[in-house]
């Protein structure tokens, strides 16, 4: 490894574009694993309101996910722009001026941490009485995670920006192992809420340490170099890091803001029974986010070389394979949500009414991630970002009022936050990106939106049929209408989806062998 990239491989990473997703999402698979494990061996060992509190812990400091500002998670654009231009001064002034603004948001965000924890019986009086201590150390040490991965979060950029997301996602996936495992033996050994948060705090430390060792190998530099650091940079990096924050204040805004309005109005057990098909579906984002966040830097790259008819070819396939993957996703669990939370939980965390709701709410947002990862990428989504801020608050103001009037509960909170996010992400987000890259809506409609609309309405029709069949299916009754759909879907994606290029290049991969391409 390189700092300039090695010769052989495409600066730009759209070489890799596919073996760094599959290890993003191989990673990923161990984040859903231990999100079905943990929360019921909680429930199971502690009760439904000390499942609420952990649910209440994580909402309340992903909020101070914001004081971060973005920087560090757009140094890869940097990273990936200088290195294209083969700027190395530059280079070494953005990962010095990145790393010594997050020394200062890090310990912004433990004494934050500490505050909130201090003042939890005041902003949360619903929380019983017998678990405030705990529930006070849990949310100290989340924000200790928080803190110490905002520390080390140069590293990640310094990887992803040389492309190297399979390195970053290998030590992701170990450090959540540890974690997972962790959490098991303190549930198995009897330990509570404040034991559960030391482990989290303490994969955190190992986790980044050892990335950022990595970091060094790819990064010769040092990472903060006093006489790197300059004002200039730092104002640049503000800049960019206060748009690129705006870009996910949206989605955080919404899903945090109505989590906690439904524990104050219907107390942490309401919030448990919401917060179930919400994690299924919060899964499904991180899949689709992984994806997204790679293609940052490779517009990054393709900026550096002045590629700009090839950025706005990117942008439509990338858009395309992003909705792709997020329809038969979302269908499956918006008709078969309530049989997964059943064998997941058990039957007193069921509500019909959310997993479909949840779906239809989240389809747009989680599409159209891409978008503004691909803006973010040529510093073009500042105030795209801010439209979509502003469309969700005002969808998330108006969104609140029937459900104060008739009363909050977890089918209310899912109408809201599909409201919110509908209007916002995933809405603004695509008209302010189609017009930034002069892309007509004929033209997005013709090439993202019809094939994979049109491939994925058989297996629309075929989960309508399955619950106007059986209105309460179980697991197993679900698996093989899930196989027929997924088949029949797979299948019209390889015919009409892929173009021939991609099915020959697939077919070697899977066959060794290299077929013949009609000319």
């Amino acid at each position: 490894m390189s700092d300039a990239g090695r010769p052989e491989h495409d600066i730009t990473g759209r070489d890799r574009l596919v073996r760094n997703l599959f290890s993003r999402w191989l990673g990923q698979l161990v984040v859903i694993l231990s999100g079905f494990i943990i929360p019921r061996l909680i429930d199971d060992s502690l009760g439904a309101a000390a499942l609420g509190i952990w649910d209440l812990g994580w909402s309340t400091i992903n909020y101070f996910r914001l004081m971060g500002f973005g920087f560090a998670g757009g140094l890869n654009r940097f990273v990936a722009l200088y290195n294209a231009q083969g700027d190395r001064d530059k280079l070494r002034r953005a990962v010095s001026s990145t790393v010594f603004l997050q020394v200062v948001i890090a310990v912004c965000t433990a004494a934050a941490a500490l505050v909130l924890a201090a003042f939890l019986p005041v902003l949360f009086a619903r929380i019983p009485p017998a678990d405030l201590p705990a529930a006070q150390v849990l949310i100290a040490f989340l924000g200790g995670n928080l803190a110490v991965r905002m520390l080390f979060w140069p590293s990640r950029g310094i990887l992803t920006g040389h492309h190297y997301w399979t390195i970053t996602s290998a030590v992701s996936a170990c450090g959540d192992i540890l974690v997972l495992a962790g959490l098991f033996t303190v549930l198995r050994m009897g330990g509570g809420l404040a034991e559960l948060g030391m482990v989290v705090f303490g994969g955190a430390v190992v986790t980044e340490s050892v990335r950022t060792l990595m970091a060094k190998r790819v990064y010769r530099d040092r990472l903060l170099i006093w006489g790197s650091v300059d004002r200039r940079m730092i104002w640049k990096m503000f800049v960019y890091g206060m748009k690129n924050n705006v870009t996910a204040i949206s989605s955080v805004f919404s899903y945090q803001t109505t989590a906690l309005l439904l524990a104050a109005a219907a107390g942490p057990a309401a919030l448990a029974i919401y917060a179930r098909p919400m994690a299924i579906y919060s899964q499904v984002e991180r899949l689709i986010t992984q994806y997204a966040f790679l293609l940052t830097p490779m517009a990054g790259s393709l900026q550096g070389l002045a590629r700009g008819d090839e950025l706005r070819e990117f942008f439509l396939s990338s858009m395309k394979s992003s909705l792709a993957m997020t329809l038969p996703a979302m269908l499956l669990l918006g008709g078969y949500g309530d049989a997964l939370i059943r064998l997941w939980m058990g039957a007193d965390y069921v509500v019909p009414a959310l997993a479909p709701l949840l779906g239809l709410g989240l389809l747009l947002p989680f599409a159209h991630a891409a978008a503004l990862r691909i803006l973010a990428g040529i510093d073009a989504h500042g105030r795209i970002a801010l439209k979509s801020l502003a469309a969700t608050a005002v969808a998330l103001g108006v969104a609140v009022i029937p459900a104060f009037a008739l009363g909050w509960s977890p089918v209310a909170a899912a109408c809201v936050v599909g409201v919110a996010t509908t209007a916002g992400p995933g809405i603004t987000v695509i008209v302010g990106a189609c017009r930034r890259l002069s892309v007509p809506a004929g033209e997005y409609l013709r090439t993202v939106v019809l094939v994979p609309v049109a491939c994925n309405l058989p297996l629309a029709v075929l989960i309508a049929c399955s619950r106007v069949v059986d209105p309460e299916m179980t697991i197993l009754e679900v698996l093989p209408w899930g196989i027929v759909g997924a088949a029949v879907t797979g299948a019209l994606y390889w015919r009409f989806l892929l173009g021939e290029q991609a099915r020959a290049a697939w077919s070697r991969r899977v066959t060794g062998r290299r077929p013949v391409l009609k000319t």
